[in-house]
């Protein structure tokens, strides 16, 4: 058998399902050549599929498909010649094929069907019960039918191909304007923490020289005044050992000072008290829910609408501390902001460790001189 030297496609080019053209055209085969059965056929790599057929018995009328090993056609679709049977049964190849033995076919005609390309990847058969001499006429109308039957099929594939490219533009369209909108929201990103880190390098400098408590409250009043915009700033702290919790404040309109606010204890449902106690981020949407939360509020009220408190960490002194933020409007507490005050509390524990430490060292030289060291 000689070739084509043209491979099978790997899927055929129309699906596994009835095409009304085509069975229309395997219906004109049966009633022009006068046999029961009709098919156009494509094969592939994956098996045969029938778009058009008259005459196929269940279940393939049903699923308009076949594996490879029941098909008739592989010989016209690998040399791209017809393939005409009086008797199939005495063929040496087909004769045991499941095609003859399980359908029952006997006489078998097919004229290939060719692609744009002109490579066979199909053909139209017919086929009856019985031995049957194929007459000229016969043979002329079948290639005659199966010419208009490749040209219909070459325009049904371009069409469908024709679609898939338009679905792949319009997919990759989509995708590459998602992916655009994801860039954009990564520059944004990267922006606002660019941003965010300038803001808070700047805060860590004005900390840097801070020698006292009073230093730290101001460099924290004109943090949170600008560029957060907040009204209050809380600051508490608890000595070791101590369930008193010490609280300054910084607002907006009057220069912070060293004089105790006043005392809240770190079991007080507050929030400022519940941040230093359990050490976690203790947001209040507003002044009604935090009130309704947290009841030491009323006691002693943060005078702000939203407030965000936080720990604070000291990374030698022993002492407990939280950081409390407050603003005159609601406002959301979203993670960009929240991050913020993270990262202000984060460095205002480096310098209320270093004050804290320094104030503990001038107070112990002060009241025990150093002991000079023998030589």
């Amino acid at each position: 058998m000689e070739s084509t030297g043209h491979e099978l496609p790997t899927w055929a080019p129309l699906p596994a399902r009835a095409d009304e053209g085509f069975d229309e055209l395997a219906a004109r085969v049966c009633a022009e050549l006068r046999v029961p059965r009709a098919l156009v056929v494509l094969a592939s790599k994956s098996g045969q599929v029938f778009p058009g057929a008259h005459g196929l018995p269940e279940p393939w009328e049903t699923r308009r498909s076949m594996p490879l090993s029941y098909s008739m056609n592989l010989r016209v679709v690998a040399t791209g010649r017809p393939l005409v049977l009086r008797d199939a049964r005495e063929d040496q190849e087909l004769r045991e094929s499941p095609g003859v033995l399980d359908m029952q076919i006997v006489a078998y005609a097919a004229m290939p069907l060719a692609d744009v390309h002109g490579r066979p990847i199909g053909v139209l058969s017919v086929s009856d019960d019985r031995p049957r001499d194929w007459s000229p006429r016969e043979l002329a109308a079948l290639h005659a039918l199966a010419a208009e039957a490749s040209r219909r099929l070459q325009f049904q594939a371009l069409e469908l191909a024709e679609r898939e490219a338009v679905a792949t533009a319009a997919r990759a369209a989509v995708a590459a304007a998602k992916a655009a909108d994801s860039a954009r929201a990564a520059y944004v990103e990267a922006e606002a923490a660019a941003d965010r880190a300038r803001v808070v390098a700047r805060l860590s400098q004005d900390l840097q020289p801070a020698e006292t408590l009073l230093d730290v409250l101001r460099s924290v009043d004109r943090f949170v005044r600008s560029p957060l915009g907040a009204t209050v700033t809380l600051l508490g702290l608890a000595e070791t050992g101590s369930a008193d919790l010490r609280v300054w404040a910084a607002v907006a309109g009057s220069s912070p000072t060293t004089r105790v606010a006043t005392g809240l204890h770190l079991p007080d449902p507050h929030p400022l008290a519940t941040a230093v106690r359990e050490r976690r981020p203790v947001p209040v949407g507003s002044r009604a829910a935090g009130e309704a939360e947290f009841p030491a509020l009323a006691r002693f009220p943060v005078g702000a609408e939203t407030a965000l408190a936080v720990p604070v960490v000291l990374g030698q002194h022993t002492a407990a501390a939280g950081l409390l933020v407050g603003w005159g409007n609601t406002r959301e507490l979203d993670p960009p902001l929240s991050d913020v005050v993270a990262d202000l509390a984060r460095h205002v524990g480096y310098a209320l460790d270093r004050v804290l430490l320094r104030a503990q060292r001038l107070r112990l030289a002060a009241t025990s001189p150093p002991v000079p060291i023998s030589a």
